[in-house]
């Protein structure tokens, strides 16, 4: 990612927020989802769209914070995940956590709805730029029958105009990262992944959030043995 414009060809241009899906969030809500005080568009008022805790330094391959504004964080320089880079919006603590926890586990699609749409004005007006197509991280057909969704996708969806929901999928109906050591959920993930078809020459993995960089590690991985070339990572939350 980067925040030259590439050419037309390796480029993402961020979608806005349909008018349809804004107005339907304010006819069901019109106040601020932190502080109850009168929001518009998107359901966050301006006091705390600013507080929200919005990563403005990081490193460029894992999009771990840092302070000392060096490109490349320690980890990184001595031992570089699969993907090639990654970017955050925001670190997952201070409400962004609860909301896409909300998002994901509950299935509150209008704070999904917030949140794309705060990260495609975020990154509309900082002229980032990343690889197309979109690829979710996949998930398995029986996780997704019962989350009802893949919360990666519906975040892809309503970034970029091209996405390859079909690109990946999840052959190993591995258990829940969640809890698990950087260890352990590498293990975890040993061959859950496969692609299918023809791969492009890059692509820009979609998530909610990059905790150890396992799960994005071990797609980046295999869709390089496929023959991709460079594997960017967007997420909306990084996790410290």
């Amino acid at each position: 990612m980067s925040n030259q414009r590439p050419s037309q060809d390796n480029a993402l241009f961020w979608k806005a927020t349909p008018r349809w899906a804004t107005w339907l969030d304010q006819l069901y809500s019109g106040r601020c989802r932190f502080c109850s005080a009168p929001a518009a568009n998107p359901d966050l008022c301006p006091g705390c769209r600013e507080d929200l805790p919005w990563i403005t330094a990081a490193c460029e391959t894992c999009a771990m914070p840092l302070a000392s504004g060096a490109p490349r964080c320690a980890g990184c320089l001595t031992q570089p995940p699969p993907f090639d880079r990654a970017l955050a919006l925001w670190r997952y603590k201070q409400g962004i956590d609860t909301l896409i926890r909300q998002f994901k586990l509950n299935g509150d699609l209008s704070a999904g709805r917030m949140l794309t749409g705060l990260a495609a004005m975020s990154l509309a007006r900082r002229n980032v730029r990343c690889a197309e197509p979109l690829v979710p991280m996949p998930l398995h057909p029986k996780r997704r029958r019962t989350r009802g969704f893949n919360q990666s996708a519906f975040i892809a969806e309503r970034l970029g105009p091209t996405v390859a929901d079909t690109l990946a999928r999840r052959q190993r109906n591995s258990p829940p990262q969640r809890g698990l050591m950087a260890a352990a959920r590498q293990r975890n993930l040993r061959d859950a992944f496969a692609v299918q078809g023809e791969p492009p020459t890059c692509v820009t993995i979609i998530d909610d959030v990059l905790t150890t960089g396992a799960s994005a590690g071990a797609l980046a991985r295999c869709l390089k043995d496929a023959g991709v070339s460079r594997v960017e990572v967007l997420v909306l939350a990084r996790a410290i």
